[in-house]
C-alpha cells in the first residue's frame, strides 16, 4: 500500500505523520514549531520531523501551512504567524531533503480536504469549513470547482469578512474582521475589556456559572459566531458548514447556544447542517497526505 508524509505546520506545533492511502496514520512525530525564531529554525524542525519517520517508505510529501499559498509553485505569498515565512518557496526548501514530490497548501484547505475525504462532510459535495484557533481560517469546496483558491491565492479567507465594520483591530490590518471576534484570542480580549483582567479562554469558559462577566463574554462570542455562520450560509448556500480548530474542544460550552442563535438570526436556517470536525488536531496531516496522493500522479 502506498504511503506519504503529511505535515501540518501550526503556530506552536509541527505534526508530521506517515499516512497510508486510506488515511490511516502509521507513524507520528510532533515537536514545537519555534515560529518566533524564524524560517531557518522552523525548516530545520520540519527536517528533523521528516527524518524521525520512516521517510524512505514515502512516495511524496504534503504540507499544510498558514498563510496565502501559491499551491501550484509551493510559495508562501503571505504569512504572519512565522517570522520570515512570507516569500518562502516551501516546496523547494523541503524538496532539498528528499528526492520525492512535495506539495504545499493552505492549512485550512487541507483540514477541509481531510473532512471531505473521510471525516465530517464525506457525504457532501458543497461545503464551507472554518477553523477556530489562534486565527480564523476558512476553506470552501464545491462540486464543480473543487477547492476555492482565488485569483491571488487568497480565496476563502473567511476570517477577514467584515463582521463589525470599524470594530476591533485584526492582525491583517483591517478593523472589524470576523477573526477579531470569533478566534480564540477574542475571548480573552473581550473579558479584558470588561474586567481589566487577563485570563485564557479556557479559564473564562470555566467561570460562566459563577462570573457574570464571563457569562457575558460567552454570550457575545456565541452571537458573533452565529452572525458569521449566518453570512456564510446565505453567501455560499452549502450543504454543511464544518467547524474545526482548537476551540472545538470546548464546544460543550458554546455550541448549543451558538446554533440556537444561528437559527434565530438566519432567514433560512434549514437545509443546512452545522457540524463539528471529526479529526481536530489530525485534520492537517490527513488532508496534507490526501493532496500528496492526489497531486503526485500529476507531477
Amino acid at each position: 500500500m502506498a504511503k506519504v508524509i503529511g505535515i501540518d505546520i501550526g503556530g506552536t506545533k509541527i505534526n508530521a505523520c506517515l499516512v497510508d492511502e486510506k488515511g490511516n496514520i502509521l507513524e507520528r512525530h510532533m515537536m514545537d514549531t519555534e515560529a518566533s525564531k524564524g524560517r531557518d529554525v522552523v525548516l530545520e524542525n520540519i527536517k528533523k520531523s521528516i527524518y524521525t519517520l520512516s521517510y524512505k517508505e514515502a512516495s511524496a510529501i504534503g504540507i499544510g501551512t498558514p498563510g496565502f499559498i501559491d499551491s501550484k509553485n509551493g510559495i508562501v505569498t503571505f504569512a504572519g504567524n512565522i517570522n520570515g515565512w512570507t516569500g518562502l518557496n516551501l516546496k523547494e526548501a523541503i524538496g532539498e531533503y528528499l528526492d520525492i514530490p512535495v506539495f504545499v497548501e493552505n492549512d485550512a484547505n487541507i483540514a477541509l480536504v481531510a473532512e471531505k475525504w473521510i471525516g465530517a462532510c464525506k457525504d457532501c459535495d458543497n461545503v464551507v469549513m472554518i477553523t477556530l484557533g489562534t486565527g480564523l481560517g476558512g476553506a470552501i469546496i464545491t462540486k464543480d470547482g473543487g477547492l476555492l483558491s482565488g485569483a491571488h491565492f487568497q480565496g476563502a479567507e473567511l476570517g477577514h469578512m467584515m463582521l463589525h465594520p470599524g470594530g476591533n483591530y485584526c492582525t491583517c490590518g483591517q478593523y472589524g474582521c470576523a477573526e477579531a471576534y470569533c478566534a480564540g484570542p477574542a475571548i480573552s480580549e473581550d473579558y479584558f475589556r470588561l474586567t481589566g483582567k487577563r485570563l485564557t479562554g479556557k479559564e473564562i469558559f470555566s467561570l460562566v456559572d459563577e462570573d457574570d462577566k464571563a457569562k457575558e463574554v460567552l454570550e457575545n462570542y456565541q452571537s458573533n459566531l452565529a452572525y458569521f455562520l449566518t453570512s456564510l450560509r446565505n453567501i455560499f448556500d452549502p450543504e454543511a458548514i464544518v467547524i474545526g480548530g482548537g476551540i472545538i474542544n470546548s464546544k460543550d460550552i458554546w455550541w448549543d447556544g451558538t446554533i440556537e442563535k444561528f437559527k434565530n438570526y438566519c432567514n433560512k436556517p434549514y437545509n443546512i447542517d452545522i457540524r463539528p470536525a471529526e479529526f481536530l488536531n489530525d485534520a492537517g496531516v490527513i488532508g496534507a497526505a490526501k493532496i500528496a496522493f492526489e497531486r503526485m500522479d500529476n507531477e
